[in-house]
């Protein structure tokens, strides 16, 4: 059996942010764990656009090439920790 696989996102862009804070705390008591994989996510690296396509994802397959990015990046994870502390 596998080790699940946890997403730690750092859900904030914002200059200054907090949200870096509670996700690395996070990170770091799930990566002392054996029993699970464990990923740091910061949606920096993933500079999607505000939506801008013709049809919703759930009905057409986004045309941007950073968010095929994203999907392919949390398609690998079996849980989402998300952080968005201001």
């Amino acid at each position: 059996m596998s080790k699940p696989k946890i997403g730690i996102i750092i859900g904030s862009t914002r200059e200054g942010r907090f949200a870096d804070k509670p996700a690395n705390w996070i990170y770091e008591i799930a990566k002392a764990r054996g029993d699970i994989e464990v990923e740091l996510v910061d949606l920096r690296d993933f500079p999607l656009p505000f939506f801008n396509e013709p049809a919703s994802p759930a009905w057409a397959p986004s045309q941007s090439e950073i968010a095929q990015k994203w999907k392919k990046k949390v398609a690998g994870f079996d849980v989402f920790v998300f952080t968005a502390a201001e």
